[in-house]
């Protein structure tokens, strides 16, 4: 699995540097450094360590005289999907209400996917930073900035 990610993130920093830097970097300059400098920096940092993970795996792959192609198993891969699905959802509810309404069930059921069951608790870290987040637009709003 590590060879595949790695190879996989290989790609996208390739995409990255040939193709959504150069063409949607932007323009100017930020605190004195070009846009494109950092996002061209990151891409190249994830290139080396993406290219290095798929070395070091497809070494130890080799070693263990084990094949690149095995296909997981059912169990092991709906636990590799379900938290794909979940952020998913989330991203379809906010997509469809305010993030201020949807953001105290999303954090709420992290934590109790965390293993989190006092309610307490619960119910005070999910409220208070949706409550922080709808005080701090309204008041940016109220001003003038939003």
């Amino acid at each position: 699995m590590n060879f595949w990610s790695g190879l996989g993130v290989a790609a996208l920093a390739v995409l990255l540097l040939t193709w959504v830097i150069p063409t949607y970097g932007g323009r100017g300059f930020a605190v004195g450094m070009h846009p494109r400098t950092l996002a061209t920096l990151g891409a190249w940092v994830m290139l080396g360590c993406a290219l290095a993970l798929a070395l070091l795996s497809a070494i130890a792959l080799i070693r263990q005289r084990l094949g690149f192609f095995r296909l997981p198993e059912l169990g092991h891969l709906w636990h590799q999907t379900w938290p794909f699905l979940f952020v998913l959802g989330f991203i379809v509810l906010v997509d469809r209400f305010p993030l201020t309404w949807v953001a105290p069930f999303m954090i709420g059921s992290l934590l109790l996917l965390l293993g989190e069951r006092r309610w307490h608790v619960v119910l005070l870290t999910a409220v208070i930073p949706a409550l922080g987040l709808y005080g701090l637009t309204a008041h940016l709003m109220r001003i003038g900035v939003v």
